[in-house]
């Protein structure tokens, strides 16, 4: 998950003297059809159409020297290019991130440990949940953070949020996740697509090497009827048939249904999955907002932010709660919000929505609405 700074539009004046320096700078790359100098900005609207996306990008090089950046917008029918001055950033204190890291590290070994009794020594059970689930969501990080350092797009290291254990019946995995944050805004939307979607990748892939390397020591096991499971994802289940798992006890009786016992480190693959499905989501600064915030308008993105908190009513009513919170916070988009997404991230848009559906639980809702039209 990232998180964005709010935008900075209408902020950091430019002087007189530096006005026709920059008009200059803008000239050599734009068609100006009217400049201004509004409340001290320097103001341009732009002829259209003509070519945007690369001049916008050799643009924010050349004022890059001057601590300006510049903010280029539809308003109205017309394409709108303010300069400003570069927000300034506070510098991070990388001992915060240490001081989470080791602590989720002490959360989520006490998870495993938890996770393993009567299964595997509950040390290497803590060891090996502890390694996988925090390799999957450092790695969904990393990705956040190697796409933004790509774009210059200022960003922290990752948060480690450390949770509590499963204890007294809550269902913890001994971590919230992790987050980066964003100081400084993407220069156009296919910087923002890719560090949206570069997470999501990254860390659905690690969380299917955990689950392959975790399911063969997983054992089989049954419980009664009513006794509260997780929920399988689609993906769990096409390849749970590769891996046949032996050595679990007979039926105790008609009353009990089967189950598997996951190994921790299929554990920490299954977390992987369901936070890759809640991130995909199309819905404020979740990844999948800043996918959906480079794609679509701003009435295909209030339905899709909607159907999001409507669905995970039913999958989490607190993460719900949360996404309605964060929606209320208009999106800042990129700083060329005008320019159009590249041909090839469309494309990879269809393999984001083909990884969301395998790391969602779609198909029990389809076999519920089945159900219910069967009568």
């Amino acid at each position: 998950m990232t998180e964005t700074p709010e935008e900075g539009i209408g902020t950091g004046t430019i002087q007189q003297t530096g006005f026709e320096e920059i008009t200059t700078m803008v000239s050599a790359e734009f068609q100006i059809e009217e400049t201004i100098l509004e409340h001290n900005i320097p103001t341009y609207y732009l002829k259209q159409p003509q070519e945007t996306k690369d001049a916008f990008l050799r643009l924010l090089q050349k004022l890059e020297a001057m601590s300006l950046i510049a903010v280029l917008r539809r308003i109205d029918g017309r394409v709108v290019l303010k300069v400003i001055s570069k927000p300034p950033t506070r510098r991070s204190n990388v001992l915060v991130n240490w001081v989470l890291f080791f602590a989720t590290i002490g959360t989520t070994f006490l998870t495993g440990y938890m996770l393993s009794e009567g299964m595997i020594d509950p040390i290497l059970g803590g060891a090996t949940f502890t390694i996988a689930i925090m390799a999957v969501l450092g790695m969904h990080e990393m990705g956040h953070k190697l796409a933004a350092n790509k774009e210059g797009i200022d960003a922290t290291p990752p948060y480690f949020i450390p949770g509590p254990p499963p204890i007294g019946g809550f269902l913890g995995i001994g971590t919230f996740g992790a987050v980066i944050m964003q100081k400084s805004l993407p220069p156009n939307k296919d910087a923002l697509f890719d560090v949206g979607s570069s997470g999501p990748i990254i860390g659905f892939v690690i969380s299917l090497v955990a689950l392959v390397v975790g399911l063969p020591f997983s054992v089989p096991d049954w419980v009664p009827k009513d006794t509260s499971t997780l929920p399988v994802p689609l993906l769990l289940e096409l390849i749970i048939g590769y891996f046949p798992l032996s050595g679990g006890p007979p039926s105790p009786g008609p009353d009990y249904v089967p189950v598997i016992m996951l190994h921790p480190v299929a554990v920490a693959g299954w977390v992987g999955i369901f936070v890759t499905m809640l991130n995909l989501l199309p819905a404020a600064m979740l990844d999948g907002g800043h996918v959906a915030r480079s794609l679509f308008g701003g009435k295909t993105r209030s339905v899709l932010t909607t159907l999001s908190i409507i669905s995970l009513v039913f999958v989490s009513f607190p993460m719900a709660f949360f996404v309605l919170f964060m929606s209320m916070y208009k999106h800042p988009g990129p700083l060329d919000d005008v320019s159009s997404l590249s041909t090839n991230r469309k494309l990879l848009a269809i393999v984001l929505l083909a990884i969301f559906v395998l790391s969602s639980f779609l198909h029990y809702f389809v076999y519920l609405l089945l159900s219910l039209l069967g009568g």
